[in-house]
C-alpha cells in the first residue's frame, strides 16, 4: 500500500511539473525570448500522445533542460566575480530532487535556492507544493530577468518569490527552513570561501532545517549539528533539529 501511495504521489507531482513546463514554454513572452522552444513542446506533446514512457521522460527532460538554461549570461563584473569564486554556470539539478522535496515543504515554509539561476527549480517547487516564500539568490541579473518572466508566465504571486541579485556569501538565509543548493562553486581555492560562508550561515540558524544538496560538496564544511538522512550519489539531504539553549 505504501508503494502504491508513493507511486501515485510521484505521478501527481510529475504531472504538475509537466503541465508547468508546457505552460511556460507556450507563453508568448517566453517563446519570444527562446525562439527554438516550440520544437521541444512539439516533441513532448507527441511523446505524451504516443504514450511511450521512455520517450515521454526524454522529451520532458529535454524541455526542462532547455528552460533551465535560458538566460545564462553574465555582465563583465558578474563574470569576474564568478571566476573569483570558482563558480559554475547554470546546470540543471533534475526533477527527482523536486519530487522528493515535497514531503519537507509545508505551506508556511521558506525555501532558499543558493545559486538559483533563472529560478526554475524554486518556481517548480512553488507549483508542486505551494509555500510562503521562495528566496532565489543569483549572481546573474540576466538570469533573474528570465526568472521574473517565468514567474509571471506561471502565475505565481509576487509575494511568494523574492529575487536577490547578489553573491551568495553576502546574503542572509536565516529565515529559511529548507535550502536547495546545486554545486555553486568548485570546492577549490576561491570556491572554498563560498562553502565556508554557507556553512557559517547554516550554523547560525536555530530552527529545524532541511538541506537538499545536489552533487554535494557541502558535507565536509558543515558542522555536527547536521546529519545526513538520505544520499544516492546525486542528491544528499541533511537535517538539523531544533536547538535548545
Amino acid at each position: 500500500m505504501d508503494d502504491l501511495l508513493e507511486n501515485k504521489c510521484i505521478e501527481k507531482q510529475t504531472s504538475t511539473i509537466t503541465k508547468s513546463l508546457l505552460k511556460l514554454a507556450t507563453n508568448t513572452t517566453v517563446q519570444a525570448e527562446i525562439p527554438d522552444i516550440d520544437r521541444y513542446v512539439k516533441n513532448l506533446r507527441s511523446a505524451l500522445k504516443e504514450g511511450d514512457i521512455s520517450s515521454r521522460e526524454i522529451a520532458l527532460l529535454n524541455l526542462y533542460t532547455r528552460l533551465h538554461g535560458a538566460g545564462s549570461g553574465y555582465s563583465p563584473y558578474e563574470r569576474k566575480l564568478l571566476t573569483k569564486r570558482k563558480g559554475y554556470s547554470c546546470y540543471p539539478g533534475g526533477l527527482s530532487p523536486l519530487i522528493k522535496a515535497v514531503q519537507f515543504i509545508k505551506p508556511d515554509s521558506v525555501v532558499a535556492d543558493l545559486g538559483a539561476g533563472n529560478g526554475l527549480q524554486g518556481l517548480l517547487l512553488q507549483r508542486i507544493c505551494p509555500h510562503r516564500k521562495t528566496i532565489q539568490i543569483e549572481i546573474s541579473s540576466e538570469m533573474i530577468r528570465f526568472g521574473r518572466i517565468f514567474q509571471q508566465a506561471l502565475g505565481i504571486s509576487a509575494d511568494c518569490v523574492e529575487w536577490v541579485h547578489d553573491d551568495i556569501v553576502n546574503v542572509s538565509i536565516e529565515t529559511a527552513d529548507f535550502i536547495y543548493i546545486y554545486l555553486p562553486a568548485k570546492p577549490l581555492e576561491g570556491g572554498k570561501a563560498v562553502y565556508e560562508a554557507i556553512a557559517h550561515k547554516l550554523s547560525k540558524i536555530k530552527r529545524p532545517l532541511v538541506i537538499f544538496s545536489v552533487a554535494d560538496c557541502l558535507a565536509k564544511f558543515i558542522d555536527s549539528q547536521f546529519s545526513i538522512f538520505y544520499t544516492d550519489g546525486h542528491l544528499t539531504c541533511f537535517v538539523k533539529e531544533q536547538r535548545h539553549e
